[in-house]
């Protein structure tokens, strides 16, 4: 079970993360070198959007991952249609829109404030769904 607190601890470690380490496009983490890598990796230098929401999730609430993508999907997803008119998903933004890394800390901080208006995280609004095949 997760809250709006534990979703703010890992909107904030998102952000440490992209300002300490660096942003990227494309992948989800890249060593010093550019080459790909794990967003987990130690080697890790830079992160996109995604990299970075999955190193943070991993780090501070690393038992509700299955909970966190879909979240995050539907509710920056809503952050970018409502502030930018933009219909399409988060990761598509990061690599086709955004310019820089302060585009995507200002991203970070409308969901922040988003989620701060919020009422509590139903986590059943956002469980993985399994269909039958």
């Amino acid at each position: 079970m997760t809250n709006n607190e534990n979703i703010i601890r890992v909107l904030m470690e998102t952000r440490r993360l992209l300002e300490g380490k660096g942003w990227n496009k494309y992948t989800m983490a890249r060593d010093t070198k550019g080459h790909l890598c794990s967003p987990d990796s130690q080697d890790a230098a830079c992160y996109c959007l995604s990299g970075a929401l999955v190193k943070a999730w991993r780090t501070i609430d690393p038992g509700n991952e299955e909970f966190y993508f879909p979240y995050f999907e539907k509710k920056i997803s809503e952050v970018l249609l409502e502030k930018y008119n933009y219909p399409y998903t988060y990761t598509r933004w990061n690599d086709n829109v955004a310019t820089c890394r302060e585009d995507v800390i200002k991203l970070i901080h409308l969901v922040i404030t988003s989620v701060l208006t919020d009422s509590e995280v139903r986590y059943a609004a956002y469980e993985t769904r399994k269909f039958a095949a």
